[in-house]
C-alpha cells in the first residue's frame, strides 16, 4: 500500500492546453515488510512505480501508478493530486493539498477501502513541515481515518527524517505512530539511478476493536531506487 503522498508543483502550465510541462520519474522499492497505516500487509515487499508531474488543465498535478507484490498480496495503486499555496488569517502561509487514491485489491484496514480522497493542509514551522490529512472514503468505509505528518528534512549529513501519527475520527483514537529515516545514498549510480537505503519503525496502539489485527512495534529496512527522465 502507498503512504499518503506529498505533491510538488510542476511549474506553470497554460490554461489553453490539457497537458503541459510533463516530466517523468521511476521508483523501485524493496522492504522487509509492508506496513500500511499501522498494519502489516505482507513480508518481502517489492514495488515498482512511475510518477508524472504535469499541468492538467492549467493545474499543477502529480500522478503515480505503482505495482506491489509480497507474500500476501499483489496490487496496483494509483494516485492523482495537486497542491496550492495560500494564506489563512492568523495561521499565515499554508499549502493545501487534495489527493485521490485507488487500490485495486482494496484493504481490510479500517474497512474495505478501494478509493478515497485525502484533503489537508501543510505548514512550515521551522523545525519541521507539519501536515494534516483527512481521508474521505469513496468506495468503502475508513472510519474517518486521517494522518498528522512531520517532515524534518535533513537532520544529519545525508539523513532525512519523517514521522506520521494516524487516527480515526469515529472513536477519536490514535492508530499508530511511524518514523522513517532515509539514509545517505549509496556511493554509486547505475544508469543515473540513485540507491537510497531506509529504516522505518512503526508502533501500533492496542484497543483497536478488531480493526487492527496486530499491535506493538515493528522495524523495517529497505532500499529505494529512483530515476528521473
Amino acid at each position: 500500500m502507498m503512504a499518503a503522498a506529498s505533491f510538488a508543483t510542476a511549474g506553470s502550465a497554460s490554461a489553453d492546453s490539457v497537458v503541459d510541462g510533463l516530466s517523468f520519474g521511476a521508483v523501485g522499492t524493496y522492504s522487509t515488510q509492508d506496513i500500511w497505516r499501522g498494519q502489516k500487509q505482507g513480508d518481502d515487499d517489492f514495488r515498482l512505480g512511475v510518477t508524472a508531474e504535469l499541468g492538467l488543465f492549467g493545474v499543477p498535478t502529480n500522478a503515480k501508478l505503482a505495482w506491489s507484490e509480497n507474500d500476501l498480496q499483489n496490487e496496483f495503486e494509483f494516485s492523482l493530486g495537486t497542491a496550492r499555496d495560500f494564506t489563512l488569517p492568523v495561521v499565515g502561509d499554508v499549502v493545501g493539498h487534495v489527493t485521490f487514491n485507488y487500490y485495486s485489491e482494496g484493504t481490510d484496514v479500517v474497512g474495505d477501502v478501494e478509493s478515497e480522497f485525502g484533503v489537508g493542509l501543510g505548514k512550515d514551522l521551522g523545525l519541521a513541515t507539519v501536515s494534516l490529512t483527512q481521508f474521505i472514503a469513496v468506495e468503502g468505509d475508513n472510519n474517518g481515518y486521517g494522518e498528522i505528518g512531520a517532515n524534518f528534512g535533513e537532520v544529519y549529513e545525508g539523513i532525512s527524517l519523517t514521522g506520521t501519527l494516524g487516527y480515526v475520527l469515529d472513536d477519536f483514537k490514535a492508530t499508530h505512530v511511524e518514523l522513517t529515516a532515509d539514509l545517505p545514498n549509496l556511493p554509486f549510480e547505475v544508469l543515473d539511478t540513485t540507491f537510497t537505503p531506509f529504516l522505518k519503525g512503526v508502533y501500533t496502539f492496542d484497543g483497536r476493536e478488531g480493526i487492527w489485527a496486530n499491535d506493538g512495534a515493528e522495524f523495517i529496512a529497505g532500499l529505494s531506487l529512483s530515476k528521473s527522465f
